[in-house]
């Protein structure tokens, strides 16, 4: 229910812009016939029913159309239930991930579990209530209309046939069309002659055009989102629009020298009582005035001049109706501050398999279960391969993986290994702390009928790097060493902010040195670091520094470290982090 909602919230909000977009276009166009603004309508029913959409190099969406998700609320529960204003602000802004712990760190849990927290309800427990709240608001709106839509039937039970689909009943103030397959035109008996010639003709092009239809389809869809006003103000304006382009629609037909005595048969027989909303369509219910006035003022339009809007209409209804193309590698790149993991295709493997092993390695950093578990053999596989990463079938369909660490980014590395059906992904995950782990995946694979299907897969959480080769399997990358830049992300910042911190649940003083720093950031154990840079210069005037760390078997890497130096808030404090900028001239 919380995964259908969510996606309703995020078509409800994309709406909401070509609502406004369609409303600033009728106040543009408003001398055009007002059959364009009727059918401008279309794109925003479309927004809010289609959840899908085409994307294309053109187009007026100037929003992210995929704002919420569940994936997003999954990272965010942390920060929830740790009360940690400072890691959830942060997180928001890029610089850091909510979390006070990471896996294998069983120290720094432990004093996390010891801290005292005030308790805050899980975000997937309140979208849960929210999502409840929702579907009871949409059952109470249908159970009314339909409640009140029978009453109108019975009423109209014992209406007489005049002739065809017309019937007359003497208890109605208005002329109405009602039904579904097989509308009927209801009258007030008694018309004058002229007046009923004009109400029929109203009613018929309603129900040429299926306008009953389109408001009961409209109003419907108002109810999945009876909770954003602009929806509801939507469904108004296309109303009117619909009762306007209908009457210019009979002027067209009858003669304009009609305009006066078809606005005194419209003024006669309005109503102040509203029918029940999306149905039916009442001749006198909907803003008489200014349907008359559109009426007195209305002219024919110059073939070109009605050309050109509809023109200018179409292409914006199609620009609203396209989303805008995802962004590619490189713009995904700068959005997150060059992190710089990325994968590289295997030139000797088929492009079909190199698409097959990207496509679960997004997916497995978009915690996307459903995709996750298309591309398994079967589903009893997915389910039974995928237990240690929590991937579960739920009512929504599949969720996947735990809240954090895991790799946020969609930047990877990966080799396939053909002749023994296997790939090899390398993935960055990131915690709060801040903190980053390799970890390094195992797929295995098999082909049926020109199509990869995964069968097998296994984790190596690179948290405990012993040896050198370790360190270069989960560094270097192709001769030149990558890494998380800690400055451009604004993890120095986050880390200076934890320092000030009173009771924190990890001792952020390992960043003092550079040498700790060195062993802490890139998780080696077992060895010995050491500040070559103190032999010539004092590093911590320089702000720079190289620290030999010497693995337990006797290899040893050299690490460039760099000083970040914080603002008056934080005391002049610095922190010694990785030099990536200068650590490619170190790779051998």
């Amino acid at each position: 229910m919380s995964g259908i909602f969510i996606t309703v919230l995020n078509m409800s909000l994309t709406a909401s812009y070509c609502i406004l977009v369609v409303i600033a276009l009728r106040l543009l166009l408003r001398r055009q016939p007002k059959l364009l603004s009727y059918l401008l309508w279309s794109v925003v029913l479309f927004r809010l029913l289609c959840p899908v959409s085409i994307s294309g190099s053109y187009s007026l969406m100037r929003m992210d159309t995929n704002i919420f998700s569940m994936e997003n609320i999954a990272v965010t529960n942390d920060a929830y239930e740790n009360n940690n204003e400072e890691n959830y602000d942060a997180y928001n802004a890029g610089a850091a991930l909510p979390d006070t712990a990471e896996a294998g760190n069983t120290e720094n849990m432990s004093k996390a579990d010891s801290t005292e927290a005030v308790k805050l309800p899980r975000l997937n427990t309140i979208v849960n209530v929210v999502s409840w709240i929702w579907l009871i608001g949409i059952m109470l709106l249908i159970l009314r209309s339909a409640a009140s839509a029978m009453k109108l039937r019975c009423f109209l039970s014992k209406a007489v046939r005049a002739e065809d689909n017309i019937y007359e009943e003497e208890g109605i103030d208005t002329p109405f069309v009602m039904g579904i397959i097989s509308p009927r035109i209801y009258l007030p008996p008694h018309l004058p002659e002229h007046e009923r010639e004009y109400v029929l003709a109203h009613e018929s092009i309603h129900i040429a055009r299926k306008d009953y239809m389109i408001k009961l389809a409209a109003y419907v869809t108002a109810c999945i989102h009876w909770f954003n006003p602009l929806v509801w103000l939507a469904f108004s304006l296309m109303e009117n629009d619909m009762e306007m382009s209908c009457d210019e629609a009979v002027l067209k037909k009858m003669g304009m020298e009609n305009k006066e005595k078809y606005s005194r048969t419209l003024l006669s027989l309005s109503s102040e009582t509203p029918m029940l909303q999306g149905n039916p369509i009442a001749f006198g219910e909907r803003k008489v005035k200014e349907r008359v006035s559109n009426i007195l003022s209305y002219r024919k339009k110059a073939v070109l001049t009605v050309v050109l809007a509809a023109a200018v209409l179409i292409a914006v209804g199609l620009g609203l109706a396209i989303n805008p193309e995802a962004k590619s590698d490189t713009d995904e790149s700068e959005n997150i501050n060059n992190i710089n993991l990325q994968y590289k295709p295997n030139m000797a493997a088929s492009e079909e398999l190199n698409e097959f092993v990207q496509e679960y390695a997004e997916a497995f950093c978009d915690r996307n279960g459903e995709k996750i578990a298309s591309l398994y053999t079967d589903e009893s596989t997915a389910l039974a391969d995928g237990e240690d990463m929590l991937l579960e079938k739920t009512e929504g369909g599949y969720s996947f993986g735990w809240s954090s660490p895991w790799p946020f980014f969609n930047d990877y590395r990966y080799l396939i290994n053909e002749g023994e059906k296997k790939a090899d992904i390398w993935y960055y995950a990131i915690v709060s702390d801040p903190h980053v782990t390799v970890w390094k995946q195992e797929i295995r694979y098999t082909e049926t009928d020109g199509k990869y299907y995964l069968t097998e897969t296994s984790m190596q959480f690179m948290d405990s790097i012993s040896s050198k080769s370790e360190f270069d399997e989960a560094y270097l990358i192709e001769g030149e060493h990558i890494f998380v830049d800690y400055i451009e992300n604004g993890f120095s910042e986050s880390i200076l902010s934890h320092m000030e911190e009173e009771n924190s649940p990890f001792d952020y003083t390992v960043y003092e040195k550079p040498e700790t720093a060195a062993e802490y950031i890139l998780n080696l154990t077992g060895g010995v670091s050491v500040d070559e840079s103190s032999r010539y210069s004092d590093s911590d005037k320089t702000g720079q520094a190289t620290v030999r760390y010497t693995f337990a078997d006797g290899s040893e890497v050299d690490i460039p470290m760099c000083a970040f130096t914080g603002d008056e808030a934080a005391g002049g404090r610095k922190v010694w982090v990785v030099d990536t900028h200068v650590w490619n001239a170190k790779a051998p």
